[in-house]
């Protein structure tokens, strides 16, 4: 009995010095890139999302304002998808998408608020199908109850995405495997 406890212990202190190891190694060589920080216009990560952004409001808000840091040197574009992270229809996997917009320019820190709902942006941005099958921002529309979790991931791709507008979420989620050289999520709660 005293023999699994040892190996044990001895098995923990070898996973302590190796990762000891590992920090004290982290200042050779190239350094890694700095996280990318999102942030949005009018609430905090995992603050209130304001009215003028929901369906609280008729018509129903727009988009908020987004700002991020400087990704990796090797992101050639962005792309945002915002879902509702409570709710599973028809009891599936999947939750309800309310934005996705990609080739967002790799020069742009910022999104403007209230972007207009059209597929294709002056910009060359692309907005896909939301839930209510129309492009651009689907207003939060939680109903009374608890809050629901709004998250908004931004990724910072080494491509654009050679996707028409009407792209589904599950292949721009494809299109986007593989081509993430950073990323960053910010999370909004609202409920009527």
């Amino acid at each position: 009995m005293h023999r699994p406890s040892r190996i044990v212990t001895m098995t923990l202190a070898l996973a302590a010095s190796l990762a000891v190891a590992q920090d004290k190694g982290k200042g050779k060589g190239a350094p890694g890139a700095p996280p990318i920080i999102l942030t949005i216009a009018g609430f905090s990560d995992g603050g209130s999302i304001p009215d003028k952004y929901t369906c609280a409001v008729q018509p129903a808000g727009g988009s908020p304002a987004i700002q991020w840091t400087d990704p990796a040197p090797t992101a050639v574009s962005f792309a945002i998808i915002m879902h509702d992270l409570d709710v599973a229809p028809r009891r599936g996997f999947d939750d309800v998408l309310h934005w996705v917009i990609w080739n967002i320019p790799a020069g742009a820190r910022q999104l403007a608020e209230n972007l207009p709902t059209t597929p294709d942006l002056a910009d060359g941005s692309r907005q896909g199908n939301n839930i209510a099958g129309r492009p651009g921002y689907f207003a939060p529309c939680a109903g009374p109850g608890p809050p629901h979790h709004y998250v908004f991931e931004l990724y910072a791709l080494d491509q654009k995405l050679d996707l028409p507008a009407t792209a589904s979420r599950a292949e721009i989620q494809k299109a986007i495997d593989g081509h993430a050289v950073g990323k960053a999520a910010y999370i909004g709660l609202f409920h009527r």
